[in-house]
């Protein structure tokens, strides 16, 4: 008689935590869903049924990065258009952090934001709403902003696919040669960048490095994170390129997941 209430005692104590596990998952993805439903918001709210592309129309890549130095003035004129565009006035209005816009793949299309620490926006969207989507932004330590030598941006590995997530799909060759391009839009222009490493590495990795004592030392950098990069990109980086280090977690062991890419156009 006691075995059998022991026995109905602990089915019952294994229910509850299967129902408990279930709300807390349902809420956990009711949640993710709620933030980011606000940037489809913002995405039609902003440019109706058309985002941002992935790169510039006419872009061409130059493998070796090198930048045209007699640009012309019909592309100067092309690139203010598109800066145009984007609508950085009325997205700053809705957030006064806002500092540009991301495009890199099928999934990620969102603004980007600079705030004075690297914990609020883990758990507030662009729209200011507490929510653990969170918004993509760039670590506070860039004080450089855009012309920092390795801009540093962060964003949440989303359980939907949404926010950074899709950087993990950069562990597969066959992706990232159908994605090999990112684009950063901001006031001044649009920046193409060609990606040249993707890795997963620590919390503390050291390739969350702002400044560079020197040429060497940048270059010795680059060289690390090749070696660590899972896919062969062939694109390579000098001593004069800029790069952006995009990061986000792996969900496993407090591990992270970083795509580089050098600044091309």
């Amino acid at each position: 008689m006691m075995r059998h209430k022991i026995k109905w005692i602990i089915l019952l104590l294994l229910a509850a935590v299967f129902i408990y596990s279930g709300v807390q998952l349902y809420r956990s993805v009711m949640e993710y869903k709620v933030g980011t439903d606000e940037y489809d918001m913002l995405a039609q709210d902003v440019y109706a049924d058309t985002l941002p592309p992935v790169v510039p129309a006419g872009f061409e890549p130059d493998m070796g990065g090198q930048e045209d130095e007699e640009e012309t003035q019909e592309q100067e004129q092309q690139d203010a258009a598109l800066s145009f565009d984007i609508g950085h006035e009325k997205l700053r209005e809705i957030n006064k952090d806002y500092i540009g816009w991301i495009a890199m793949n099928d999934q990620i299309n969102y603004p980007v934001v600079q705030g004075s620490d690297n914990t609020y926006y883990l758990t507030h969207t662009f729209y200011g709403t507490q929510n653990k989507a969170g918004t993509i932004f760039m670590a506070a330590e860039n004080e450089e902003g855009w012309d920092a030598k390795n801009i540093i941006i962060y964003g949440h590995n989303i359980k939907n696919n949404t926010m950074f997530a899709t950087l993990m799909q950069y562990e597969d060759q066959a992706f990232f040669e159908q994605h090999r391009y990112f684009s950063i839009y901001t006031e001044e222009g649009v920046s193409v960048y060609g990606i040249f490493a993707a890795f997963r590495t620590g919390e503390t990795s050291e390739a969350y490095q702002y400044g560079f004592a020197d040429d060497e030392d940048f270059m010795n950098y680059i060289a690390l994170m090749q070696s660590w990069s899972v896919i062969d990109t062939g694109m390579s980086v000098g001593k004069d390129d800029q790069i952006i280090t995009l990061s986000t977690c792996t969900n496993v062991n407090n591990g992270r997941f970083i795509v580089q890419g050098k600044k091309i156009e």
